[in-house]
C-alpha cells in the first residue's frame, strides 16, 4: 500500500486511479526507467547532473574488469557523487549491500577518472566526440570539484517496495553512521486513458529528516558539513590563485546572497563603509584583507564575522558567495568561470600592450627569468606569474603601463618613484621605460634573494 491516492477529477467527478505495478505498465527498468532518470535528473535531487549510466568498467589488481553495472551516477553541487541504483520492482534484500559497493567503488575515483567517465557518457549521448577536457569543464561549471569531496559518496535507492531488512539497513546507515542514503519509490497508476508515474521520498521523511535523527549523529552531520565546506572553499581559492583570477588589491564588495539579509546588514554596514570591503591578496589561507582594520581572513572568516557583528547571525555559510568582484560575479562564480588548465596563451596578454610597451616587457621578462637558473614563467587570467621556490611576483599589461606586484617586500624603499602602493605582503610598482624596468632590478632582485632564506 502506498498510502497515497490519485484522482483523475473533471469538474465535480473524481476517479481514483487505479494502483498498478511497473511490470503491469509493461514498463522496462533500462529502457523506461532508467531512461526518465536521464532526461530529468531532478527526479533523484534538485541539486544533480548525471555524470554517467550503467558504468561496469571496474578493474581488479589481476586486470580483470568486473561485471557488476552501476545504474547512474551523479554529480551534486557541493562536488559529491551520488550513486543511484534502480529496482522496476521490489528491491532485493541486497540492493542496500550493492549501493555500498558501487559507493566503496567510485569513491576511489579521481578527477581525471571522472572526466574520462563524463567524456565517454557525452559522446555517447550527443552522438560527437567530447574530450576529457571539455568533461571535466563541464562538470566544474556545475560544482567545484576536489577530489576530497569526492570521497563520500551520497547514495539514492529507487524502487516499487524495499525490504524490510533493506530499510532496516538504510536507516542505520542514516541515522547511527550520518551517511547520506536516500529511498524513492515509483509507482504506477491506471485511469481510465492513460497510466500515470508518481516518484516519492519514503526516508528520509521530506522536511522532518532532523527529528528523526540522534544528537550524536547531528553532530556528526556538522562535522561532516563543516569539513565539505572548507573542502569548498579551499578549492575555491586554490583555483582563483592558480589562474591568477584576481590581482593582488584587487578589491572585493560584501553582498549577502538573500536581499532580506543584505537588508538587515545594510545600516551596520553603512556606518563604517570599510566595512563592506576587503582586497585580495595572493594568500592561500587568508586572502582577504579588511579594510575596516587591514587584518587578513578567508572569505569565510570574515562573512561570518560581519554576519555576527552586524546582525547577530552564525551558523554554516559558504563564505566566498559573499564576496563580490568588480564584474558582478561572486568568488564561487568567478571559480567556475575559470577553464580547467590555468595556463593561457601568453599572447593573451601581450595583445594589450603597445608598440613602445613591448620592448619594456621583453627587457621584464629578461630581467626576471635571468634572476637564477630556478626561475619560471607562467601565464594565467588575469597576469602572468613568475615563480622561483613560490611565486616571486605578478606581472599585468595594461595599455599605457605595466604593473609588477612583487611580494615579500613591502618594507622596501627601492625605486620608490615606481611604487604606487604599498601593502603588508607585496608592493605594487608600475613601469613604462625600459629605464624603469632597470630601477626596478634591485628590488626584484631583494624579493628573489629573500625566498632562499
Amino acid at each position: 500500500m502506498t498510502g497515497e491516492m490519485v484522482f483523475t477529477v473533471k469538474g465535480a467527478v473524481a476517479t481514483v486511479a487505479e494502483p498498478i505495478s511497473l511490470a503491469d505498465a509493461g514498463l522496462l527498468e533500462r529502457q523506461h526507467l532508467q531512461e526518465w532518470v536521464l532526461t530529468n535528473p531532478k527526479v533523484i535531487g534538485e541539486d544533480v547532473k548525471l555524470v554517467t549510466f550503467e558504468f561496469g568498467r571496474w578493474s581488479a589488481a589481476s586486470g580483470a574488469v568486473s561485471r557488476d553495472r552501476l545504474d547512474v551516477l551523479g554529480l551534486d553541487r557541493d562536488g559529491r557523487l551520488v550513486v543511484v541504483e534502480l529496482k522496476r520492482d521490489q528491491a532485493p534484500d541486497t540492493v542496500d549491500m550493492q549501493a555500498l559497493k558501487y559507493a566503496a567503488l567510485v569513491s576511489r575515483f579521481t578527477i581525471d577518472d571522472l572526466a574520462k567517465v563524463h567524456a565517454k557518457y557525452l559522446s555517447e549521448r550527443q552522438r560527437e566526440v567530447v574530450s576529457p577536457e571539455q568533461a571535466v569543464a563541464d562538470l566544474e561549471d556545475w560544482a567545484t570539484l576536489a577530489e576530497e569531496s569526492l570521497r563520500l559518496p551520497r547514495i539514492v535507492l529507487m524502487a516499487t517496495e524495499f525490504p524490510m531488512t533493506a530499510t532496516a539497513t538504510v536507516v542505520f546507515l542514516h541515522q547511527q553512521l550520518g551517511l547520506d542514503v536516500r529511498l524513492l519509490r515509483f509507482q504506477a497508476y491506471r485511469t481510465t486513458s492513460e497510466v500515470l508515474v508518481t516518484v516519492s521520498q519514503l526516508y528520509p521523511p521530506p522536511d522532518v529528516e532532523e527529528f528523526v535523527l540522534s544528537p550524536e549523529v547531528n553532530e556528526q552531520r556538522m562535522v561532516r558539513t563543516e569539513r565539505q565546506r572548507r573542502q569548498r572553499e579551499t578549492s575555491t581559492v586554490s583555483r582563483l590563485l592558480e589562474a591568477g583570477a584576481l590581482e593582488p588589491g584587487d578589491r572585493l564588495e560584501f553582498r549577502a546572497p538573500s536581499p532580506d539579509l543584505h537588508s538587515l546588514l545594510e545600516p551596520w554596514l553603512e556606518a563604517v563603509p570599510a566595512r563592506r570591503y576587503a582586497a585580495w591578496q595572493d594568500d592561500a589561507t587568508t586572502p582577504l584583507i579588511w579594510e575596516a582594520d587591514g587584518a587578513g581572513y578567508s572569505p569565510t572568516g570574515l562573512a561570518a564575522r560581519i554576519l555576527e557583528e552586524g546582525a547577530d547571525r552564525t551558523g554554516a555559510i559558504q563564505g566566498p558567495l559573499f564576496w563580490i568582484a568588480d564584474d558582478g560575479r561572486s568568488l564561487v562564480e568567478v571559480a567556475r568561470s575559470l577553464p580547467s588548465s590555468g595556463e593561457i596563451d601568453l599572447a593573451d596578454h601581450l595583445v594589450r600592450l603597445s608598440a613602445e610597451l613591448r620592448p619594456v616587457f621583453d627587457a621584464l621578462e629578461k630581467l626576471l627569468l635571468g634572476l637564477g637558473p630556478d626561475m619560471s614563467e607562467h601565464s594565467r587570467i588575469k597576469s602572468i606569474k613568475f615563480y622561483r621556490l613560490r611565486k616571486l611576483c605578478d606581472v599585468s599589461p595594461h595599455a599605457e603601463h605595466i604593473s609588477v606586484y612583487i611580494l615579500g617586500v613591502s618594507d622596501s624603499h627601492d625605486a620608490a618613484e615606481l611604487v604606487v602602493s604599498r601593502h603588508a605582503k607585496y608592493v605594487h610598482a608600475q613601469v613604462r621605460t625600459v629605464d624603469d624596468v632597470e630601477r626596478l632590478g634591485p628590488v626584484l632582485k631583494h624579493a628573489y634573494e629573500l625566498q632562499a632564506s
